[in-house]
């Protein structure tokens, strides 16, 4: 367990407005120092919510960039990571056929229908996909 800084539970009012913006910004980078056993946590809870759970509001989450990106950097510096990305350069048919019937069942439940062109599918259906190409 990690033990915690008392002092960073406080800060110094900010001398400009702008730097608490600056500094909560999405774009903003922190070192995160993790085990190798909470990266491969990490890294199958992404893919459970992606590939295995049936909930089409997972959707909200499987095709996020930012969580796409996490996905992306923890396979960087994963132990095994060089295997990794060999295995999600290929086409996954089984995960591919899972995502797209859970992405027809999102959009079958909409309450209010949303028109989107085969483009747009095609786009969230990558992002959806991510880190396997789509075939």
């Amino acid at each position: 367990m990690n033990k915690r800084d008392d002092r960073s539970h406080t800060h110094e009012p900010y001398e400009n407005p702008d730097q608490c913006n600056k500094e909560s910004g999405i774009d903003t980078t922190k070192p995160v120092y993790l085990t190798q056993g909470e990266i491969n946590a990490l890294q199958k809870a992404l893919l459970f919510l992606k590939f295995e759970c049936e909930e089409t509001d997972s959707l909200l989450y499987a095709g996020s960039p930012l969580l796409n990106s996490v996905m992306e950097k923890v396979q960087d510096v994963h132990v095994f990571g060089a295997y990794a990305k060999d295995l999600y350069s290929r086409p996954n048919e089984r995960a591919e056929i899972f995502m797209r019937d859970k992405l027809e069942r999102s959009y079958a439940e909409e309450l209010a229908p949303r028109e989107r062109t085969e483009e747009q599918k095609a786009e969230i259906l990558r992002c959806c996909m991510y880190p396997y190409p789509v075939k």
